[in-house]
């Protein structure tokens, strides 16, 4: 039992204490108008400081009413999600089950219900492939651990087969890719250096346009306009191959970056398929605790 003594204004103590039951005892009367108040298992709760004795009841009352509501709103929600269940109405009483543990997180009925739900009776393991399903059964840990009671061999099973198929579809995946990466990149430099060409002839092109028609006004001769002319017609013809190359450059960058996506090919998709099956396995079977450990090791 813990008792802790809290200071206000002037040097008046306080203290607060609570009783095992939960139940509260504001001692008045005491030397130097101390209350105690004790709080089970190192809890402390910093709102609480300043309140006189009669407004530490009001609110200790309060928050015990309000969590006796919640306890019942969430027996309510796990006996529908039970009727339901009877029923054979799974996806109907899954979001009761879920929303019984949010009133109430400590409901292990309503965290197994929801197992059983999404399961569909602890047959089916399709629904566990769900990165939504699997983040809600690792905070209902009790639903997790139906789950691994009822299903965890067969989903050790297809972990395993699941692994097998990545590790001998992954090698034929990459080296395809590499190979594409190569070919992607010799076609990316091809218009890394037509681009460039066609560039500085346009600046060439429009310098010699500019000279050209800058000496129209010193000479009476005729070249300076032919030149301007045949200078204009090279510059529009060396920006439209610059637009081209440019476009052309943009499409094998896009394929370049493309290349390093699992999701840029049908094989691809399915090794990143297969990945993130086996992603929510290790969770799922590792639990919150495990996959805490594993990031630490990434």
């Amino acid at each position: 039992m813990e008792e802790r003594i809290l200071d206000e204004e002037e040097g008046r103590g306080i203290r607060l204490k609570r009783t095992q039951d939960g139940e509260t005892d504001a001692l008045e009367g005491m030397e130097d108008d101390e209350v105690t108040v004790e709080f089970p298992d190192g809890e402390y709760d910093e709102d609480l400081v300043g309140l006189t004795p009669s407004q530490l009841e009001e609110e200790l009352e309060k928050r015990r009413r309000a969590q006796e509501e919640a306890i019942a709103e969430s027996d309510r929600l796990t006996r529908e999600g039970n009727a339901l269940l009877a029923e054979g109405k799974y996806g109907e009483a899954a979001p009761l089950f879920s929303q019984a543990t949010l009133y109430h997180d400590g409901n292990a009925e309503a965290a197994v219900g929801y197992a059983c739900a999404v399961t569909q009776n602890f047959t089916a393991t399709e629904p566990l492939y769900s990165e939504e399903t699997v983040r809600e059964l690792e905070r209902l840990e009790a639903g997790r651990q139906a789950v691994i009671e009822h299903l965890g061999e067969r989903l050790q099973e297809e972990q395993r087969a699941l692994s097998a198929e990545e590790q001998e579809l992954a090698p034929r995946f990459e080296e395809k890719q590499a190979e594409r990466r190569e070919a992607f990149a010799a076609n990316r430099k091809h218009y890394v250096i037509f681009a460039s060409a066609a560039l500085f002839a346009l600046a060439v092109f429009v310098i010699a346009t500019a000279i050209s028609a800058d000496n129209l006004l010193h000479t009476q001769s005729s070249l300076p306009i032919v030149f301007t002319a045949i200078f204009g017609v090279l510059s529009f013809l060396a920006l439209s191959a610059t637009a081209v190359f440019a476009t052309k450059l943009a499409g094998a960058q896009r394929l370049c970056i493309a290349n390093e996506k699992l999701t840029s090919t049908e094989e691809g998709k399915h090794l990143a398929a297969l990945r993130g099956k086996l992603e929510l396995l290790d969770a799922l079977l590792a639990g919150p605790q495990g996959g805490d450990e594993a990031d630490e090791t990434k």
